[in-house]
């Protein structure tokens, strides 16, 4: 009884019975063969001004794209800490509006004795209240603010009375409760 065809073929296929083995075979195709002949590649085409340009004229017109480019549309050029937000001027703008709030804060701390003594922590916290003040993500803010509180205010203390009575005590305090004749 025949099987159910699969989708597959089974065994040999059909023609293969006379096929030499590879190795005749790859040693007679390496003596015969011809060498192969490289044909040369077609040029890339593209579109856009950068299209059929060699390179010395791909970089020409980078430079001269760039030099039409107006200094403040430029993002180029901040420094590490500017949130994305912000241009480097609306930046400076922002540091310079938020600086008497950040001494007045640091001036509290320090008559309370709650600020670091050593300055690069005290300059962190600068830059811990500068990001707490500006547009950032709220969860750059709740790191800000936790990072914050966990440098200037005392955590709460953990207070737990423990009565330690001895057997003494119990035998006592049984004593008192119920009248002995």
């Amino acid at each position: 009884m025949p099987t159910k065809p699969t989708g597959r073929p089974r065994g040999r296929p059909k023609g293969s019975k006379n096929i030499p083995p590879v190795d005749v075979f790859v040693a007679d195709s390496l003596a015969n063969s011809l060498p192969i002949p490289v044909l040369p590649s077609k040029p890339k085409r593209g579109s856009g001004p950068w299209a059929g340009k060699s390179r010395e004229e791909r970089s020409a017109y980078g430079r001269a794209l760039r030099a039409k480019v107006a200094p403040e549309n430029c993002r180029g050029g901040k420094k590490p800490g500017v949130p994305a937000a912000y241009t480097k001027a609306q930046w400076e703008i922002h540091v310079a509006m938020q600086k008497p709030f950040i001494a007045k804060v640091l001036k509290k701390l320090a008559d309370n004795d709650r600020l670091p003594d050593d300055p690069m922590a005290v300059e962190a916290l600068e830059q811990t209240m500068l990001i707490l003040r500006s547009q950032v993500p709220s969860k750059e803010k709740l790191t800000a603010a936790r990072l914050l509180l966990d440098f200037t205010t005392a955590k709460p203390a953990a207070t737990v009375e423990q009565a330690v009575r001895t057997a003494e005590d119990y035998l006592d305090e049984l004593s008192e409760d119920e009248e002995y004749p």
